[in-house]
């Protein structure tokens, strides 16, 4: 929580407040009907008459659904606190994140397939208690939210299949920045990141930090992480580098260097000329006091 807070905090910070308006969460689907043992898709809908740029949801997959996976591609976030994730225990789908600039209108926030496994009225909804929408605003006001719920008949018989799209596109460029707060990891170097696929969506994000450049990316060694991720060492490392890997295995590096990174040698002509500045300056002030006192 204290890390969406933060992120929240970030990218609310320069915003304005505006008026306030009801928000809807819902479900969409294409198929008419549902089949025992037919996969299906459900879409979660955003629709908002006021700028959002947060939110937060839990998801309710009651039985007699057997929970196959979960897609961000073609989603209105941009930036996850939480990915969505399934918690097999409580029969739930969690997620968070944040629309920086905001967002108004209608649009998808993720997708996921279902397969049914018994017939009669099935209802997916939201949890109450664990769901919100946040105003574009610098205090980040919960915004005033309808949930709806969505009632699934299901039958006995065939639907046409679930045909895949093909995804041979990478996920889109993005920039890692490196930052620190003492909110987070204690004030440790922090590196952020995020990106968005349009077609299967973001699989998973790795990282590699280096103190040399690599041209090949086997040569590095690549560490699962999740943003905001916190930087080994007390020093950024020279080169950072972040990949998104979508659903269909397409990658798509970013690479971090400092702003200012030197080599040891510009290290050292560093050091030389800082110290010559201060025995310049010692001298001068040394010549001042001794004119004064002449």
């Amino acid at each position: 929580m204290k890390r969406f807070l933060f992120l929240v905090g970030m990218v609310t910070a320069l915003t304005t407040p505006t008026l306030a308006y009801a928000a809807t969460l819902s479900f969409s689907m294409q198929e008419a009907s549902v089949s025992i043992g037919e996969p299906f898709v459900v879409s979660v809908i955003l629709d908002t008459e006021n700028a959002v740029n947060a939110v937060e949801a839990v998801l309710a997959i009651p039985s007699g659904f057997e929970f196959q996976s979960a897609s961000d591609g073609n989603t209105i976030v941009s930036l996850w606190v939480e990915r969505p994730r399934y918690d097999r225990e409580t029969r739930s789908l969690a997620f968070s994140g944040i629309i920086p600039g905001g967002f108004l209108g209608t649009g998808q926030l993720l997708k996921f397939t279902l397969k049914a496994e018994a017939t009669g009225s099935i209802a997916l909804s939201f949890d109450r208690t664990r769901t919100a929408v946040y105003r574009n605003s610098p205090d980040g006001t919960p915004e005033s939210t309808t949930l709806r719920s969505l009632m699934l008949n299901v039958k006995v018989g065939t639907t046409a299949p679930i045909i895949p799209v093909a995804d041979t596109e990478p996920p889109e460029a993005f920039t890692p920045v490196v930052t620190r707060d003492p909110l987070v990891y204690d004030g440790a170097w922090t590196l952020l990141f995020a990106t968005q696929d349009k077609g299967s969506g973001i699989a998973r994000y790795e990282v590699s930090e280096s103190p040399t450049r690599e041209t090949y990316s086997n040569k590095l060694v690549w560490t699962k992480a999740e943003s905001p991720y916190r930087l080994a060492g007390e020093m950024p490392a020279r080169y950072i580098y972040v990949r998104a890997v979508d659903e269909q295995g397409n990658i798509r590096t970013a690479l971090y260097t400092p702003a200012y990174s030197f080599s040891w040698l510009e290290g050292i002509t560093l050091g030389i000329l800082m110290i010559a500045l201060v025995l310049f300056v010692l001298r001068r002030q040394r010549k001042k006091q001794y004119h004064a006192s002449s």
